[in-house]
């Protein structure tokens, strides 16, 4: 009796601990205090943020609780176009504000790192295909650039391949194979 009264303190406690609980603690030091960051799950349009949260001395701050793991978005208000995208995963995320397009940055729960990397991922070869199209000078050149831009195109696929079967278990994989051709 004693046993089976323990199993069960141990599966209550184990589920206790189960938290559906995000924090994010943030820095966006270009901001001035009193800068509103709105928070929303709706990628698609400019509807209602379902939250907001205060920027002050460069920092913000925000919990919420999530029944599912979606990809939402965090942006000043005013500026939906400069956008942070990452996932509502319970734990602990630190998202990096950067006043420059494409390089702010979110890590700290195995989502948003593999989100990151893969974003990293895709910033890295779409730099290489600016380079090859910047380095055509010449008539003879188009073969060859088509044909780097191609192996630079289909390494980029199978990266987004391998994230897509690395993480096929989680809100990552099922984003990446519903929202992208492969």
């Amino acid at each position: 009796m004693k046993h089976i009264i323990g199993l069960a303190m141990a599966g209550f406690l184990f589920a206790a601990c189960q938290s559906d609980t995000y924090y994010i603690k943030g820095e966006a030091s270009h901001l001035n205090d009193s800068t509103v960051l709105y928070l929303t799950a709706d990628l698609q349009n400019d509807s209602w943020p379902m939250d907001s949260m205060i920027v002050c001395n460069g920092r913000f701050t925000y919990s919420g609780t999530t029944d599912s793991i979606r990809l939402c978005r965090l942006y000043e208000a005013g500026n939906v176009e400069h956008a942070l995208l990452f996932f509502n995963e319970p734990g602990h995320i630190y998202i990096e504000l950067s006043p420059q397009p494409g390089l702010s940055r979110v890590s700290g729960t195995k989502i948003n790192n593999e989100w990151q990397a893969l974003n990293d991922t895709v910033a890295h070869y779409d730099q290489r295909l600016r380079q090859l199209i910047a380095s055509q000078k010449d008539s003879l050149s188009p073969r060859y650039v088509h044909s780097e831009a191609d192996n630079i195109y289909n390494t980029l696929k199978k990266r987004i391949s391998e994230a897509a079967l690395r993480n096929r278990d989680n809100a990552l994989g099922h984003f990446i194979s519903t929202s992208s051709e492969l």
